[in-house]
């Protein structure tokens, strides 16, 4: 069993996890199907806390949910950790921490020694009244976006007297990522129309996601409006091909989480009427947002000619094409990227590329 015809994640992270051991997968997959139970914020998390553990033979783990009014992190569960800490970080220590709005800027799995050196946070007060109270020494963040919101993260930690985390580790949770953003994403959904009055025809009938609905023996008793435009969209060859992907979810089968322009998910719904809860699986088109000047001057505060070099290393020209192309000297493109780097907080142009193609197509392979 290889890890390419068994998980959802990118050519990279395949070269990275060919040696996967048994119980690693075993775990992995735990994972996945966990985070495919639809439940509340807290729950989902707590769930996946010791595989994770045990999956990166970690000691520490925490996430927090970014509230976007307050601008702040709240709602933190833990392992491992004291509730009188957490509690400082989040009446005083977030407001102060050096290392959280770096790693955020990643938008994938970083080591926090990437965005700043062990020495350098170890001169801290964040570390030394924080970090150091709980005996949290090497970290590994990933924080998770529904676009431009950051709406969950998994800070995962070793005590001093273990290694670092390595490239292993950060290949495992960038391929976590998909599964943990689209798990919080639909608690969103879930939680917003549970709220309203209307909870059955505002989640079902008028959702801009193609929903398909099964009882517990796997049939399939309601379709909305939107996957019967799915349907009308595709030719009948195309949509049995869909529609088998859609019943192999919903048969609990999550080697394949994309068909076409699609990212599949599925969750438990529970069912007001029936002791048993009923499984939906969505269908939601992938966004195409064009990398263009709007998006960089808007997000990254480029200005005009770091623009154009952008976009030109975008579409894989070297430093020399660039100069070619713009009429300018060599030296004056790698002065250019310098700039470039240092505002969208990468090191080199593969990074940059990933930043940039982040959110706006699918980086991942089925």
């Amino acid at each position: 069993m290889t890890v390419s015809t068994s998980v959802y994640c990118s050519n990279d992270n395949n070269n990275s996890l060919a040696n996967l051991k048994t119980g690693e997968i075993k775990l992995l997959f735990a994972i996945f199907e966990k985070l495919s139970i639809i439940q509340d914020q807290n729950s989902i998390r707590k769930e996946i806390f010791d595989d994770l553990l045990h999956l990166f033979n970690a000691d520490f783990i925490a996430s927090y949910i970014w509230n976007q009014d307050k601008k702040a992190f709240g709602k933190g569960v833990s392992i491992n950790m004291s509730p009188d800490n957490l509690l400082r970080y989040e009446k005083y220590f977030q407001f102060c921490d050096p290392i959280t709005l770096k790693l955020q800027k990643r938008r994938k799995a970083t080591l926090v020694c990437e965005v700043m050196p062990q020495k350098e946070l170890m001169g801290t007060e964040f570390f030394n009244d924080f970090l150091f109270k709980d005996g949290l020494y090497h970290g590994m963040n990933l924080y998770a976006y529904d676009g431009d919101l950051n709406i969950g993260d998994l800070r995962i930690w070793r005590s001093k007297n273990r290694s670092c985390f390595g490239k292993k580790e950060q290949s495992l949770l960038n391929i976590i990522l998909p599964y943990f953003r689209n798990a919080l994403r639909n608690i969103k959904i879930m939680s917003i129309a549970e709220k309203k009055a209307s909870f059955w025809n505002e989640l079902l009938e008028n959702s801009n996601t193609a929903l398909f609905l099964f009882d517990n023996v796997g049939k399939l008793i309601f379709r909305n409006k939107q996957a019967q435009l799915v349907e009308n969209e595709l030719t009948a060859a195309e949509y049995i091909d869909f529609y088998s992907r859609i019943c192999s979810l919903a048969d609990k089968n999550f080697c394949h989480t994309q068909w076409g322009a699609y990212f599949l998910s599925v969750c438990s719904v529970p069912c007001p009427d029936k002791e048993q809860s009923l499984t939906a699986v969505m269908a939601n088109r992938t966004a195409h947002v064009k990398i263009d000047k709007d998006m960089l001057t808007g997000r990254h505060h480029l200005t005009a000619r770091e623009i154009e070099v952008c976009l030109l290393v975008c579409k894989g020209l070297i430093d020399n094409e660039i100069a070619d192309i713009l009429g300018i000297s060599f030296y004056t493109v790698r002065t250019h990227l310098k700039n470039i780097f240092m505002k969208v907080d990468v090191t080199n142009r593969t990074e940059l590329i990933f930043v940039l193609f982040e959110n706006v197509v699918d980086m991942s392979t089925a």
